[in-house]
């Protein structure tokens, strides 16, 4: 019997015994490839907090806007509105 030839394209160690340097370099950007996947969801982390605080803020500007907009008598009362 005689072993199956192995794809180095899609095996890291028959890229290994082939050429040692392309499969550290492959090695080295799959590890790469997996620290920004952790800095992008940290990121992406980080802006949904910042979106839900612009949330809050707002739905405070909009109260405020509603409350200010509120048409009244401008002479009754001395200019205040009820």
């Amino acid at each position: 019997k005689y072993l199956r030839k192995k794809n180095p394209l899609t095996s890291i160690k028959a890229l290994a015994k082939l050429d040692p340097y392309a499969a550290a370099a492959r090695e080295s950007e799959r590890r790469a490839g997996e620290a920004r996947q952790d800095q992008k969801a940290a990121l992406l982390a980080k802006k949904r907090d910042i979106a839900k605080s612009k949330k809050q803020y707002k739905a405070q500007g909009k109260a405020f806007f509603e409350k200010v907009s509120v048409q009244g008598d401008v002479c009754a009362n001395g200019f205040t509105i009820a």
